[in-house]
């Protein structure tokens, strides 16, 4: 069997989650990467099998590929900002953060955000301990999770999701295609 054949998961729908994490040196992102996810149709009218598709775009975190990811977001739906549980806000997730509230301010409703909470599954990981440190870092990067009080509402967008997801295991990734 190859590789892809034994580090695959099945999430909902049938959907293939393959090993990303076991294919890069340290489970990081190395080099650029761009992979579409089928997902099934949620459309119910008469006649439609369109599948729905995500298209994922990639980037190390490196100051080198900075003018990759600005130009890359623009053109996006939807920012996954990936969190490790472990670490917290870097300053790479401020640039992303960055980029998403001059794309939201210039263009109000054209971009959603979402974060990915990842390694979760690290020992000594407290999940809950983890997500309020996150969301309190991200507060301070003006960005609200869902289920955060807030009187004045958000300054860009609706509050972000947070879901916990682990990219060894698996946990969470449902959530996240959701």
């Amino acid at each position: 069997k190859n590789k892809s054949d034994t580090n695959t998961k099945k999430g909902k729908g049938g959907v293939i989650v393959g090993d990303v994490a076991g294919t890069e040196a340290g489970g990081i992102t190395q080099v650029v990467t761009a992979f579409q996810l089928l997902l099934p149709s949620t459309d119910d009218s008469a006649g439609s099998d369109m599948d729905a598709a995500v298209t994922f775009l990639d980037t190390p975190g490196h100051a080198a590929f900075k003018s990759m990811r600005r130009s890359g977001s623009s053109g996006a739906d939807i920012i996954v900002l990936v969190v490790a549980a472990d670490d917290g806000v870097s300053p790479q997730t401020i640039e992303i953060i960055d980029t998403y509230k001059s794309i939201a301010k210039a263009q109000p409703g054209s971009i959603s955000l979402v974060v990915a909470m990842t390694k979760i599954d690290k020992p000594g990981v407290k999940i809950e301990e983890r997500r309020m440190m996150i969301e309190n870092q991200l507060l301070e990067q003006g960005i609200l999770t869902e289920g955060m009080p807030s009187e004045d509402g958000p300054e860009f967008g609706p509050p972000a999701q947070l879901v916990p997801v682990s990219g060894m295991t698996g946990e969470g990734l449902d959530d996240l295609i959701e």
